[in-house]
């Protein structure tokens, strides 16, 4: 019986450590297509933007920001930038600037 105890709460902390690092793949993987749908027309497919006036995310250029100012700046939009606000949710400009941050 206690056995089976310790093994149960083995894998459960196996479980604990791995669950987040699969939630954290998705979210970059939500990240990445919301991302290339809507941001990578201005900013490029790797952050390089193609139009002048795109902040580049390839050099992390005002990906500083807190996450709730970058969030409220996508959804009123800025400069050339569109409004995205009743387009994205919230969570999917989220993942989309987590995303951002990982381009190089």
């Amino acid at each position: 019986m206690r056995s089976r105890a310790l093994e149960l709460a083995v894998a459960l902390g196996v479980a604990a450590m791995v669950v987040p690092r699969i939630s954290l793949a998705l979210d970059l993987l939500r990240g990445q297509r919301v991302y290339n749908m809507h941001c990578s027309v201005c900013h490029g497919m790797n952050g390089v933007p193609v139009i002048q006036q795109a902040p580049s995310f390839a050099t992390k250029e005002r990906l500083m920001q807190p996450d709730m100012m970058l969030v409220q700046s996508v959804k009123t939009g800025k400069t050339l930038m569109p409004p995205f606000m009743g387009i994205l949710k919230d969570e999917e400009i989220l993942e989309a600037i987590h995303y951002a941050r990982t381009l190089r």
